[in-house]
């Protein structure tokens, strides 16, 4: 990418509806930079663009101890590529194999990062994942990973997005399956490690209580898409300090 390119990236994206500001992403020598205007592009459906700059974040190694107080870590931010360009190469080629060899990456990465991951769900390019093998017909091994994944974490309690998401995962087959009663089962099952508000706890009641299967299933979906807390809390020292 020849410095024209980049410019007319960095001029788009601090000129779009929600402009990030110049002096955050102008450094074309700073991987970070090109990385927030490369995922900035893609949420702004220039596909193509996106994937010229996130391309030269691959080849990055992020360095693993870096945990600022605010903003994105470098693992975050690799991460968060790795699965934008999943998606782009997804969406533009239908290239299975890559999807999932960069969801793989960014999955192994996230769980690699031992400091709090702020931006996004760990559990969500797991998640991905099975939504793609079940989009090219690959559903039952899907089921099967997902009850992996449970086994894996079986040990593992409280909040816990590779549980949550491979039970959601298992609710949404068998809701395609017709059995909307086994589905809701699965979904209150799920939400056990979902990080969840008072206002959560409402929600999750209301769900609970619907008499008819489709109706309780449907509510348990619409709580699945709300995150009523943050997947992984500040720790109290940063959060004092921050106060």
């Amino acid at each position: 990418m020849n410095e024209q390119e980049w410019l007319a990236c960095v001029n788009h994206v601090a000129g779009g509806e929600y402009p990030i500001p110049r002096g955050m992403i102008s450094n074309y020598n700073d991987w970070r930079c090109r990385s927030t205007v490369g995922r900035a592009l893609y949420w702004m459906d220039e596909v193509e663009a996106a994937m010229r700059v996130l391309a030269t974040v691959l080849d990055v190694e992020p360095d693993m101890e870096d945990a600022p107080e605010m903003g994105l870590s470098e693992a975050e931010h690799k991460v968060l590529c790795l699965r934008d360009v999943a998606e782009i190469v997804w969406k533009l080629a239908h290239n299975e194999d890559a999807a999932l060899n960069y969801l793989g990456q960014a999955y192994e990465l996230s769980r690699a990062y031992k400091h709090p991951f702020r931006s996004a769900s760990r559990g969500e390019m797991f998640y991905r994942r099975l939504a793609i093998l079940r989009e090219v017909g690959k559903e039952e091994q899907a089921v099967q990973e997902a009850a992996v994944m449970l086994d894996m974490e079986a040990e593992s309690g409280g909040i816990n997005p590779y549980r949550y998401f491979a039970y959601k995962f298992l609710a949404e087959h068998e809701h395609n399956n017709g059995d909307d009663a086994k589905a809701s089962q699965l979904f209150a099952e799920a939400f056990k490690y979902y990080p969840v508000s008072a206002a959560g706890e409402r929600d999750l009641a209301k769900a609970a209580a619907a008499v008819d299967p489709a109706e309780r299933y449907k509510a348990y979906a619409f709580c699945s898409t709300i995150q009523y807390k943050p997947w992984e809390e500040l720790p109290p020292a940063i959060i004092r300090r921050d106060l």
